[in-house]
């Protein structure tokens, strides 16, 4: 197999960077009409996925993309992302198969190796949750089996940042969703993406979430890591959007000519704040 190529700056590439995206979070509870209408209003404001995380306090992700499925027509659906260790290769080339037929191919498998505290979850399912290296291998198994059985293979979406998930999102994926501290500067994000393009090439479409908007930041912030819109402005953070559409499309657009990150998830809860910048950026 030949090295990966080496790592360069979109504005010394021949080739021109990639069109920005956007994905909204979704995670409520409510009877399908609520996520039908959810999903018509996610593809009105002009977002390219609406996804769904994957824990056992929200709703199960492939039941309610179902009832999103059915209500749009050009909107991607994605998982945000399964957890991996929780789930069974056959289990989810089966829940992949009938969402990629009833959305006519809309639906991109997003999985991960595990968010922190999923051994709990894991206990809870009665399920094993094993070593890093375990859990690494199931994500393996899982984005395998999905190429193998499922015609037309679904997009596929992997979180993480080790060695081993890089190669492995490298060689099966189409987009890397990277988990970053939310007080990650720009330096330290083009360093990651730096080392991202080393293991896994520069064919990857870069995922990044957004932090917050302004002064509105998600409670769990502020409750489980004591951070404030104060302290994240001066650490520099690159994730946390002013909310003025020119200065965030200035931002945006530097972030992607430095780390070639172009697609970019947002909370449901600014979904509607930042449809403004989404139609100045998306596609462009």
């Amino acid at each position: 197999m030949s090295p990966p190529a080496a790592r360069v700056d979109n504005e010394d590439m021949s080739t021109p960077p990639r069109t920005f995206r956007f994905g909204a979070i979704h995670s409520h509870r409510g009877d399908a009409r609520a996520w039908a209408d959810s999903a018509i209003e996610v593809e009105a404001l002009g977002y390219s996925t609406l996804l769904v995380p994957d824990t056992l306090w929200t709703p199960s992700p492939f039941l309610v993309l179902t009832a999103a499925a059915a209500s749009t027509s050009t909107l991607r659906l994605g998982t945000w992302v399964l957890s991996a260790p929780l789930r069974r290769p056959a289990e989810v080339v089966r829940e992949t198969t009938t969402i990629q037929e009833l959305s006519g191919g809309r639906f991109e498998l997003g999985i991960g190796a595990g968010r922190p505290g999923g051994d709990v979850d894991a206990a809870t399912l009665g399920a094993e949750w094993g070593s890093p290296r375990h859990r690494v291998d199931r994500v393996h198994e899982v984005v395998t089996a999905a190429h193998a059985q499922i015609k037309p293979a679904p997009d596929i979406v992997i979180a993480g940042q080790g060695e081993r998930m890089l190669r492995i999102a490298g060689a099966a994926a189409s987009t890397l969703a990277l988990p970053v501290s939310p007080d990650t500067d720009l330096d330290q994000l083009a360093a990651l993406t730096d080392r991202v393009m080393t293991i896994a090439g520069d064919g990857l479409e870069l995922s990044l979430s957004v932090t917050g908007v302004g002064d509105d930041i998600p409670d769990w912030l502020r409750q489980q890591l004591g951070l404030t819109p104060e302290g994240l402005r001066r650490s520099g953070a690159v994730a946390l959007l002013s909310g003025d559409v020119e200065r965030d499309a200035d931002t945006l657009t530097r972030l992607r000519d430095r780390t070639g990150i172009s697609y970019l998830t947002v909370s449901a809860a600014f979904a509607v704040r930042l449809a403004p910048l989404v139609a100045r950026l998306a596609g462009r």
